[in-house]
């Protein structure tokens, strides 16, 4: 039986980014389905969704019969091109056939990958003499699969309707239309909201459940607790609902698993900016618990329509995590269930614990998502100052109280010095809820808590006023110039001893997702605004507000290095209860009865 394993896509007239998927030379042009191409002209899959990569392949699974399907007819040739450090050749070539009234499957053999030193692989296709017609393709083994593989997608939802559908809506549709991919995957849609529906027939591999609004980690506790019981998947797939999802990163995604030389592979995808839809935003990530910003996110802002990166045979990058808006793993890598931390944090812990060191990537697994800087705000630095605090405790035996005395200082003191008021506020208040211990943290009421969360209205981002969206954006400085002007902060205190009539008049502007210290040292009011769109918010300096802060930004230091060593052994003793089937049982109940 022939398996596949991806497919060659061609961009429509709808898509975003052409050039992730296909480059076209000469007279062509795209039709529904396919694309035509004139005498002299050619299309080849040398992009980051089109290539086959290789190396990755060989090394991760255990496939070793390799043959591509080009599904093209008139007057050219297909090729494939093998490329292997930096050299390229050509492998496999097949004139098309000619005279059909539609194009038609023909098979290029490629040399056994387990045994090739091809990097990568793409294919190219040629029209000489006449008109091509090409509608795609697709990469195929003959070798039987190593696993049985069962894949149930766990969407957690809250009120993002119009993403959702799509995503589900394109999910079944791919479900019915491949056979590889009938009956062996599911959708399992986790509704924190309540409200949602989709337009799908009673026979579609749809399973819609009500939950109360726990935030993330809630949403897919409740999906892995119910696959689990349910007994069906081999693996399962969290993804968000805000996001917008290449379909064909399930084909890849199911193929990687049927074949994985690792029980325990994990698959991430990496998640591209919806703004601007080449830029890539991570591609899985490390976490540093001793740095100010723990998160180090992989392959950020890499630009995915570089030919050399495409082709590039790049070698797998360990990771710590992988984010939930695209993660894939085994049901039965643990029996632990989320962190009860609603939202920031949660996938953190888990692939810290189970999935981050077992995960990949793979060109064409990929969501698109919207800018981050647009979702943070005081209350998100609430949970991050909780959460990734617990994570510490947990994960790290080597945490002690000092590194997290020392990101919360530093990261305190740069909100402060940059005017962020209500988000030092709201760090301060996550501080205090980790510092409870986790007694109390299992007394929560996390829908409650979120709601009052979200009261906040400062630093939030929003349209901005003409004249506001009229002043130029900022980009970020030069790293040795933000030193400079965080030095420059600390020996003027942030410039609240300088008398208001020095210093200078009219906003100072800042990137929407930094903390602009060294330009506020010298400006009464900051615009953080964002660099593609006219949105941001607009702080002001409040003296009295700074030294009242900073005074509890000082106590809380004291704080954690009486309290730590204690909370440290009772988060680990209470950690089992806290991620327990049982005790998460006990929330969805009592969230439904909100």
């Amino acid at each position: 039986m022939t398996q596949l394993l991806q497919r060659l896509v061609l961009p429509t007239e709808t898509t975003t980014e052409p050039l992730l998927y296909a480059r076209f030379t000469g007279t062509t042009r795209v039709v529904p389905g396919g694309a035509v191409l004139q005498d002299g002209s050619q299309v080849s899959f040398d992009t980051s969704f089109g290539v086959f990569a290789a190396g990755r392949w060989r090394r991760v699974t255990t496939v070793n019969s390799l043959a591509v399907r080009v599904r093209a007819s008139g007057l050219g040739e297909a090729q494939v091109v093998a490329v292997t450090q930096g050299k390229e050749e050509i492998v496999a070539s097949s004139p098309l056939p000619k005279g059909e009234n539609s194009p038609v499957f023909i098979e290029l053999l490629l040399p056994d990958l387990q045994s090739s030193e091809h990097g990568t692989y793409f294919v190219r296709v040629v029209a000489k003499g006449g008109e091509v017609c090409m509608t795609g393709g697709e990469w195929v083994s003959s070798d039987a699969a190593t696993h049985d593989v069962k894949l149930s997608l766990s969407i957690t939802t809250f009120n993002r309707q119009e993403y959702v559908r799509k995503t589900v809506h394109n999910v079944l549709a791919l479900e019915n239309e491949l056979d590889v991919l009938r009956g062996r995957v599911r959708v399992f849609v986790v509704d924190n909201a309540q409200n949602v529906s989709f337009d799908a027939p009673a026979s579609a591999p749809l399973q819609v459940v009500p939950n109360g609004n726990l935030g993330g980690a809630g949403g897919f506790a409740r999906g892995l607790i119910e696959l689990r019981k349910q007994g069906w998947a081999t693996h399962v797939l969290f993804m968000d609902d805000d996001i917008t999802l290449e379909p064909e990163a399930l084909v890849r995604t199911m193929a990687l698993f049927a074949n994985a030389r690792d029980p325990k592979l994990c698959v991430h995808g990496a998640m591209l900016s919806e703004e601007r839809p080449w830029l890539q935003f991570e591609a899985g990530s490390e976490y540093s618990f001793r740095s100010i910003y723990p998160l180090q996110a992989l392959g950020r802002e890499d630009d995915l329509r570089d030919r050399s990166l495409a082709v590039a045979d790049a070698p797998e990058i360990p990771f710590d995590y992988t984010a939930w808006w695209y993660t894939a793993f085994p049901i039965s890598i643990t029996s632990e269930n989320p962190l009860p931390v609603f939202v920031r944090g949660d996938d953190v812990a888990f692939g810290l614990m189970h999935t981050g060191k077992h995960s990949i990537t793979l060109n064409g697994v990929i969501v698109w998502h919207a800018d981050f800087g647009l979702k943070n705000n005081p209350s998100s630095l609430f949970y991050e100052s909780r959460n990734l605090a617990l994570v510490d405790t947990l994960v790290f035996d080597k945490h002690h109280w000092w590194n997290l005395a020392y990101r919360f200082a530093s990261f305190g003191f740069r909100n402060l010095f940059s005017m962020r008021y209500a988000s030092t506020e709201y760090m301060l208040k996550g501080l205090k809820a980790y510092l409870a211990g986790p007694s109390e943290w299992m007394k929560i009421d996390h829908a409650a808590l979120h709601d009052d969360l979200r009261k906040c209205a400062e630093e939030k981002p929003a349209p901005l006023s003409p004249e506001l969206a009229a002043i130029e954006p900022r980009k970020p400085r030069h790293k040795a110039l933000r030193a400079i002007g965080f030095l420059f902060a600390l020996v003027l205190v942030g410039g609240y001893i300088i008398p208001r009539p020095l210093r200078l008049r009219g906003y100072g502007v800042g990137p929407i997702d930094a903390r602009a210290v060294g330009v506020a040292t010298l400006r009464n009011r900051i615009l953080y605004r964002h660099d593609r769109i006219a949105d941001g918010y607009v702080v002001e300096r409040d003296t009295k507000r700074f030294f009242s802060l900073l005074g509890q930004v000082a106590k809380s230091i004291v704080s954690i290095a009486f309290s730590y060593g204690r909370l440290k052994r009772q988060y680990r003793a209470a950690y089992p209860e806290m991620v327990s089937t049982q005790a998460w049982e006990a929330r969805f109940t009592a969230g439904m009865k909100r």
